[in-house]
């Protein structure tokens, strides 16, 4: 991970000065003062020079800082943040947790070190697109005040966390491809390509997106990544989902599936049952599509998905089914579907259902138009669930002969 930082010391030196400064809120005018010039300091902070042991001795000092560079501190500091990174390449996120709380406990101690722009890197994956954005936007600023002393492998790693954390924060698919792809120029790795995937199915190119999904997978296959396997073949029924094939998608559940049950993995395991609910769904395969929602106990997960309870309503919705219908609406608000979709879009679906309940005329209404339009509107990650709605929509514009509408509808 160290390349740069052991074969130029005058760039360790640079970055544990530079980014405790900016820690401290110190100007490169307050902290030179009486040791030398601010030109001399801002070449010391970008690398350019290895200043003599005296002026380290004094702008440690002044710093409040103690160099922690003996061999036994490195040795081990290295050793866990390659743990770290190896399992949460392999997705286990439980014991990456547990490493990163004892990595962190020690953080003084890291960034007071060669060790400190590997530190705040490993910091960036840890809280990259988890709720706790102090923590991700203050590494993050760590790195980019010193972004010209990162080794072509650390900007890889940066870009890369980068890109991830805007795809599923911001949504600005652009600028995430933008990161995702700088970091494959660096290196092929099947999770750079599990999210340029991603990326083409929300720009809707089903052929891209396959292409990057199969390279994934055979980067998967190469490493041993057997959960990153299973989640590949679940990407690949997504890409067959676009295509409406959804009878390949099935196929592609099924051996994620069967993966899921090998390793006992119960939030993936209730995971895919929903997808296969979906799937089975679009087919008009109402009973086998019980079946598998049948199987679920409700465990919240936080990977993005139709709710169980919308796909309920959906089937009985498509059955006229409007006393089980009434039940089902009642399940939309729950945790399990709110971790999924926004209460506001909870509230309206429970809307349009009831509304189509109460009225027999419901598809003559422009009510039934409106809250159709306000659901497809709100809908943007879900892209299956908005291909629906938009049916519906069409459906409505056709019955009541608004043709152009229907045609023009997107």
């Amino acid at each position: 991970m160290n390349d740069v930082l052991y074969k130029n010391n005058q760039k360790v030196i640079g970055s544990i000065v530079r980014l405790n400064r900016i820690k401290k809120n110190m100007s490169q005018k307050a902290l030179a003062k009486g040791i030398c010039v601010p030109s001399y300091l801002s070449r010391i902070e970008n690398g350019e020079l290895l200043p003599s042991d005296d002026v380290i001795s004094i702008l440690f000092e002044r710093l409040g800082l103690k160099f922690n560079d003996s061999p036994e501190f490195i040795e081990k500091g290295l050793k866990s943040f390659e743990r770290f990174l190896n399992d949460l390449n392999f997705n286990e996120f439980d014991y990456t947790n547990k490493i990163f709380n004892d990595i962190e406990k020690h953080e003084d101690d890291f960034i007071t070190s060669p060790l400190i722009l590997d530190y705040y890197l490993v910091k960036l994956a840890r809280y990259c697109s988890t709720p706790e954005r102090d923590k991700f936007e203050g590494a993050k600023e760590s790195i980019l005040s010193a972004f010209d002393l990162l080794s072509p492998k650390q900007e890889s790693l940066y870009n890369f966390y980068i890109g991830v954390d805007i795809l599923n924060i911001t949504g600005d698919i652009s600028e995430g491809k933008r990161y995702i792809e700088k970091a494959l120029n660096y290196k092929e790795n099947g999770h750079g390509y599990y999210w340029l995937s991603y990326v083409y199915r929300v720009e809707n190119n089903p052929i891209k997106a396959y292409d990057s999904i199969k390279r994934a997978l055979a980067l998967y296959v190469e490493e041993g990544n057997f959960i990153s396997i299973m989640e590949s073949y679940e990407k690949t029924a997504e890409v067959y989902f676009m295509l409406d094939n959804h009878a390949d998608a099935i196929n592609y559940l099924k051996m994620s599936l069967r993966m899921a049950e090998k390793i006992k993995n119960s939030y993936y395991i209730e995971y895919i049952n929903s997808m296969l609910a979906w799937s089975y769904f679009k087919t008009q395969d109402y009973k086998t599509s019980f079946k598998y929602l049948k199987k679920n106990s409700g465990l919240i997960d936080h990977r993005m998905i139709i709710p169980d309870s919308v796909i309920e309503c959906l089937i009985y919705f498509t059955l006229e089914d409007k006393e089980n219908l009434k039940n089902s609406i009642t399940k939309l608000d729950t945790p399990q579907s709110l971790e999924h979709i926004s209460k506001d879009l909870a509230n309206i679906l429970f809307k349009l259902f009831n509304f189509y309940i109460e009225n027999e005329n419901y598809i003559k209404s422009p009510i039934w138009e409106g809250l159709l339009i306000y659901i497809v509107d709100d809908i943007t990650q879900l892209v299956e669930l908005r291909k629906v709605f938009i049916s519906y929509l069409k459906e409505y514009y056709i019955h009541n002969r608004r043709y152009k509408d229907a045609l023009f509808l997107k």
